[in-house]
């Protein structure tokens, strides 16, 4: 065995304690309190200031559709460390919340929250802000008309239908790579509010506003963006203090201590891959060593293309028609489910005779080895992820989804890699991993071509662009990592479907 996965798999793990023991240095007191109320069961995470010091006010943060509390614990931790407490609540069908999610739902039960904390004394409206991104900014600014608070925060809030009266002291984010919808709602809003109103009078009488239009964020990244994080601070400072506004330089300094620790401590268990594929190639090699040569030609990449371009849009079509696998009950991963079944079903009719080729280069101790490896990777990279940058570890019923997303996965996998053909080497494996993203790419953009001409709906698919390219990308290299390694395509696949189908079942919110 060569000696670099070892040494990379020693790089990682030293990665992994270091970044965990930075960010464990830095963080923040927590409490974790479930309030059930008007039937909703609510995971909320409290942040409190460090040091042990009184908050001077109250931060109620709501994520957005198909997030979740982890994802906005970067702007909590700001928010925190600027002296306020900050809620962060996970909504119905999100995170650690496993109620049915629907968008009246989120309403009520985020209604629900903030009635129960006022109630409780654990909140004065007087002292609160709310504070959301994209349905959690929709959802906070609607909270004008039941529960006013002293300042409101929406990034890029979601479409609408407008409170009757205007949230106070209303700071609207908008990024300059979002979805047009998006970027009307918040000019809207900027219109309903009759203007820019900025002054330290303004700020004394809770009508400010202000829309803040990024350049070149995207709909998801403005929640991760220091400068964004520093603009809301200042605002709720100013909201505050109105005769004693200035500017917080806190942001650059927790940048480093938080989000460099957590990046280095994610590459480090992406890391782990290449010596965990080596094992479980060596396993598949006990029985016979795969020939990559026994299985298709040349591959003819515009053919490929041109099958894939037909077949997902055939699929996105049928899909006007009805959802088949609406029984998994995922917002919008029910249908890329349904999406990914009929454009495999396509490919395997179009390409049938080398798929039946292929699938008799498996053996049994192969697939285990490839399945004990993925199952590992979820395991160790959701772990990661799940301690401080989303929900990573699937709950009891995302366990269910992910057993019934698994047969979909693999069959798509499969069928992808016999279209792909051989892994091949220099100039051809490159190729090949270009076509895999050209593929994926098809995929997206038969969903935007539905959403956007036939109003399916799919927004989620469209707003989760940067998250479902980032896992393509990483996705294939590690399938191509088993493949390097004389991994048999269907072994290959069932370690890619197992990534897949957790991925789908972690990040769509459950109905």
């Amino acid at each position: 065995m060569k000696r670099w996965p070892a040494v990379l798999a020693a790089i990682g793990a030293v990665l992994v304690a270091c970044s965990a023991w930075a960010l464990i240095r830095w963080s923040l007191p927590e409490q974790h309190l479930l309030i059930n109320q008007d039937g909703c069961h609510t995971p909320v995470t409290v942040l409190d200031p460090p040091g042990n010091q009184n908050p001077l006010a109250s931060v109620v943060l709501f994520h957005g559709l198909a997030a979740n509390s982890r994802l906005m614990t970067y702007l909590g931790t700001i928010f925190a460390r600027a002296g306020w407490r900050v809620y962060l609540p996970d909504l119905p069908g999100h995170g650690k919340n496993t109620d049915r999610f629907t968008f009246a739902r989120a309403q009520q039960c985020a209604d629900s929250t903030v009635e129960f904390l006022e109630r409780s004394g654990q909140i004065d409206p007087k002292k609160t802000i709310l504070a959301g991104h994209s349905l959690g900014g929709a959802i906070a600014i609607r909270m004008a008309d039941r529960a006013p608070a002293l300042a409101t925060i929406a990034i890029s809030p979601a479409p609408m239908i407008a409170p009757r009266r205007m949230p106070s002291n209303l700071l609207v984010v908008s990024a300059g790579f979002d979805i047009p919808a998006l970027k009307r709602e918040a000019l809207a809003l900027k219109q309903a509010a009759g203007g820019e109103r900025t002054s330290v009078d303004d700020f004394s009488q809770e009508r400010a506003f202000h829309l803040e239009v990024t350049r070149y964020d995207t709909h998801t990244s403005l929640i991760q963006s220091a400068r964004i994080a520093e603009e809301c601070a200042n605002w709720i400072h100013n909201s505050l203090y109105p005769q004693d506004q200035k500017a917080f330089g806190l942001t650059a300094q927790l940048h480093q201590d938080v989000r460099v620790p957590a990046t280095l401590g994610l590459i480090g268990s992406l890391l782990l891959l290449p010596l965990g594929a080596t094992l479980a190639a060596s396993i598949c090699k006990i029985t016979r060593p795969y020939q990559a040569e026994s299985f298709g030609a040349h591959i003819n990449g515009a053919l490929v293309l041109a099958e894939g371009a037909a077949c997902a849009i055939a699929a996105a079509l049928l899909l006007e028609l009805g959802t088949p696998l609406k029984f998994l009950h995922l917002y919008s991963g029910d249908y890329l489910a349904s999406l990914l079944l009929i454009v495999a079903v396509l490919l395997l009719a179009l390409n049938h005779s080398s798929a039946w080729k292929v699938a008799l280069s498996s053996k049994p101790l192969g697939l285990v080895a490839c399945a004990v490896l993925g199952f590992a990777a979820i395991l160790v990279i959701g772990g990661w992820l799940n301690w401080r940058t989303t929900t990573g570890l699937l709950n009891a019923p995302r366990w269910l989804r992910f057993a019934e997303l698994l047969p979909v996965a693999w069959l798509f996998c499969y069928v992808e890699e016999v279209v792909l053909g051989p892994l091949g080497q220099g100039k051809r494996r490159a190729m090949r991993f270009a076509l895999s993203m050209a593929l994926r790419a098809e995929l997206w953009l038969a969903c935007a071509l539905m959403y956007y001409m036939f109003a399916s709906g799919q927004v989620l698919i469209m707003l989760l662009f940067v998250f479902l390219a980032a896992f393509s990308i990483l996705h294939r290299l590690a399938a191509d990592a088993l493949l390097r390694r004389d991994c048999a395509p269907p072994e290959t696949s069932l370690f890619s479907a197992i990534l897949a189908a957790w991925f789908i079942a972690a990040v769509f919110p459950l109905t």
